[in-house]
């Protein structure tokens, strides 16, 4: 009973999650770079909304206003990132968790997906523990949205090859629609439409060999219509929410070729696949970012992709042709500059001009590596007799390494010990640590397992004590690059301490300026990167916490008006309007209450008074309510990015929103005391959330009702056996 609970992958890759990321789980140390500085205030944001019972549309913290619900990369419509961030209110450890359930989540996914190709139970295990701690993973763990996404790709891939086999198309087909949501909700977008071409490809194979082509797509019409027509229902608001922000930023849009070749996985990164920790150093052999370089998927796999390569029934196996030939195209691309095949899809490929970091097609080769492994592992494992060709491969691939350690002994380009090392500096010691001196330190290792290798090909014959040898192998790996890739130096402690979050929700805007809000507001150690979304500070720093900038508040924030603007509070009357075409520097220089506006805007402006006057009275995600009082007509400036979904009411009655300064929402005030209200409220993305929720739901009850249905099937049939049995 007890080994079969431990090799339950619903319990088993949660365990291994847990064990390998040991200083991420027991909360020693956090996550590092982008994971804090990006990821993890977006969340809070997007809690503090949801705990505001308020849609996460606008958060006011963000380069003075961001629209949340438009950002690729926020989650704001990821229904997982709700729950979250509902139940915890998105402390640190509840991040930590997301992404450790991220980890699990994609070893059981590619668990389940090699059960479905007919795998037993312990190659299905060693490849999903593979995919679980592959290079690409462990080196992509701040990246918090390429972590979600190696969660849901699995199972993407799993319930389409159900679809495409008509194994309850239904079911299936809406398992797949809303694994697909997710990942277009939460993932990386340049993952969703690299799948996106997988899932075609996927396709096209099995359509060239199906023998009745015709009968084929007809049984798939109903199923692809069903998983179009419930993601796009999902998806909705946030399919909306995307495609109308692009308007409004500078990413996402066609880039050029150079931007787009940005980042690749140079050909000398082949080399982790057998010592990912000699990638990790600063040497110029490898010449990319050091996060873009590992493809590291365990020795047994490796020999195993090598053996399924040399092994004629295996390559002549249609899905194993498959698997290779995909890979290898993917590696192509991950190569970038250094292959044409990134070019050639840049020119020719609908949004593969969208995005760079070609390093990021290494994630979906290395996925097909696997899948090739998978097969090889399995055809082994059905075998009671020795395989000869698998015992050359093995001792030929452990002479190669042997070899190549010899030479860099031999050869070393640098001291084969760091001046001045410590033991007690771990962390900084093996930053020190150069390219031969990692391997090195890797290479008994490699050789150890190797060796254990071969002792369980021809003695033991057991896919257990693989498997063992795997998760040691695959543990061994990640202890040696998580102090790089995946922790940073501060502990969790002190990062949460840094962190700071006191403020509740939306607290009211002191009576300090923009300027001064901003002040020491980029964080000086490099934890967070700004500190204003933390301490609920409206403001702007140099420090671009988020990927999809608005163009027009970066147009304003390398203007010339940027530093008399900012000396502003969050909202003020302007003393002096000028016309964009008539702008008088000596003018700028005199006052700071100034607003700008491009020729032809129909506006009023009296002199002010010592009686005008401005409160602030609520402040939320997407509400900003302020008393004012004003002797003469006047225009009322709010220092929050103009988009489309503003709203202003002055006094109950929706009045007429102006861009003012570049980037910000003017309004006109008339004599006397108001009550004015500035809503963000995009009414079609509200309603579209309102038809997700309710297609949410909709799903919800089917699966549920299908699940209890086929229970009670395999009850009842269970029942009938035990009675026929005992008759």
């Amino acid at each position: 009973m007890f080994k079969k609970i431990i090799s339950n992958p619903f319990f088993l890759f949660p365990l291994l999650t847990c064990i390998f990321f040991w200083p991420i789980s027991l909360q020693l140390f956090t996550f590092k770079n982008d994971a804090l500085t990006y990821y993890y205030p977006v969340r809070t944001l997007i809690s503090d909304a949801l705990n505001n019972h308020e849609l996460p549309l606008w958060t006011p913290f963000i380069n003075m206003g961001y629209p949340l619900h438009a950002d690729m990369q926020s989650g704001a419509w990821n229904p997982i990132i709700w729950i979250i961030g509902l139940l915890t209110n998105y402390n640190l450890a509840a991040f930590h968790y997301e992404l450790l359930f991220y980890l699990a989540l994609g070893g059981i996914g590619f668990y389940l997906l090699g059960r479905d190709y007919g795998w037993n139970k312990y190659t299905a295990l060693i490849i999903g523990a593979a995919y679980e701690f592959s290079g690409p993973i462990i080196d992509s763990t701040q990246f918090t949205t390429c972590i979600s996404s190696a969660g849901y790709i699995p199972f993407i891939f799993l319930f389409f090859r159900r679809v495409l086999h008509h194994q309850q198309p239904p079911i299936n087909a809406l398992l797949m629609a809303f694994f697909l949501y997710l990942l277009f909700t939460g993932g990386y977008p340049a993952f969703f439409i690299i799948t996106i071409y997988l899932l075609l490809s996927f396709f096209l194979a099995a359509f060239f060999s199906s023998a009745h082509k015709i009968q084929f797509l007809k049984k798939l019409l109903l199923p692809a219509g069903l998983i179009a027509g419930v993601f796009i229902l999902l998806s909705l608001p946030a399919i909306i929410s995307f495609v109308h922000h692009l308007q409004f930023i500078d990413r996402g849009k066609n880039q050029s070729l150079n931007f787009v070749l940005e980042n690749p996985m140079t050909p000398s990164c082949m080399f982790s696949l057998i010592s990912p920790f000699s990638t990790t150093a600063a040497s110029p052999f490898f010449n990319t970012n050091i996060l873009m370089r590992s493809i590291y998927m365990g020795l047994v796999p490796l020999v195993f992709l090598i053996y399924a390569m040399s092994n004629r029934s295996l390559r002549n196996n249609k899905s194993v042709r498959f698997f290779l030939i995909t890979a290898l195209i993917l590696f192509g691309l991950a190569w970038g500059g250094h292959f044409f095949l990134r070019q050639l899809a840049y020119y020719i490929l609908p949004l593969m001009n969208t995005f760079r970091h070609p390093a990021l097609f290494r994630f979906f080769g290395v996925i097909f590596f696997l899948l090739a492994a998978g097969f090889s592992i399995n055809e082994w494992g059905k075998k009671n007799k020795p395989n000869d060709l698998l015992a050359k491969i093995i001792p030929v691939t452990g002479i190669i390494i042997l070899l190549t350690g010899a030479f860099i002994i031999f050869f070393p380009a640098d001291p084969l010990l760091p001046a001045n090392y410590s033991l007690s500096g771990l962390k900084t010691l093996i930053a020190q640590l150069g390219f031969q001196q990692r391997f090195l330190i890797q290479l008994p290792f490699v050789i150890a397992t190797l060796c254990f290798f071969y002792f369980i090909v021809y003695k033991k014959k057991s896919l257990f004590y693989m498997l063992l040898l795997s998760i040691t192998d695959l543990f061994f790996a990640t202890q040696l690059n998580i102090p790089i890739t995946v922790i940073g130096a501060r502990t969790f402690a002190a990062t949460e301490l840094h962190i700071n979050r006191n403020p509740v929700k939306f607290p009211l805007p002191g009576n300090t300026t923009i300027e001064q809000n901003a002040l020491h507001s980029i964080d000086t150690t490099n934890t967070i990167g700004s500190v204003l979304p933390f301490e609920k500070r409206i403001g702007r720093n140099d420090y671009y916490i988020t990927p999809g900038n608005l163009s027009l508040q970066d147009s304003f924030y390398e203007s010339a008006i940027r530093e008399q603007v900012l000396k502003n509070r969050l909202v003020y009357f302007a003393d002096t309007v000028l016309s964009a075409g008539n702008m008088v520097n000596t003018k700028l220089l005199t006052t700071r209450s100034f607003a700008i506006f491009t020729p032809g805007v129909i506006y009023v402006n009296g002199p002010a008074s010592k009686k005008d006057s401005i409160t602030i009275k609520k402040l939320s995600a997407n509400t900003i309510e302020c008393s004012a009082e004003a002797s003469n007509p006047r225009l009322l400036i709010l220092l929050q990015n103009v988009y489309p979904g503003w709203k202003v009411f002055i006094d109950g009655k929706e009045g007429h929103i102006f861009t003012v300064n570049t980037s910000f929402i003017g309004v006109n005030i008339a004599p006397g005391k108001h009550i004015v209200v500035f809503k963000y409220h995009p009414t079609l993305i509200i309603y579209a959330w309102y038809i997700s929720l309710f297609t949410l739901l909709l799903t919800g009850i089917f699966l549920l009702r299908n699940i209890f249905q086929h229970s009670s099937l395999s009850t009842e049939h269970h029942q009938r056996n035990t009675e026929g049995q005992s008759g």
